[in-house]
């Protein structure tokens, strides 16, 4: 499977889990609830995600998906 591929099945699971990385609230002022107009993101920058989040990136391994 490419990264691609991976993207394309999982678009919201991926988002949800960027949107709760962006949102945590980590007790120093974190951004706290996600707000109903939140942010979308391209698949460029869900790729890039995958890429550097260690989480995102065992899931598309386990996949299948070959980085």
């Amino acid at each position: 499977m490419t990264i691609r591929e991976f993207i394309k099945q999982n678009r919201q699971e991926l988002d949800a889990v960027i949107l709760g990385a962006l949102y945590r609230y980590d007790g120093k002022g974190g951004r706290g609830t996600i707000p109903e107009n939140h942010e979308t993101f391209s698949d460029s920058e869900r790729r890039q995600w995958i890429l550097n989040d260690e989480g995102l990136y065992r899931w598309a391994r386990r996949s299948g998906v070959r980085i």
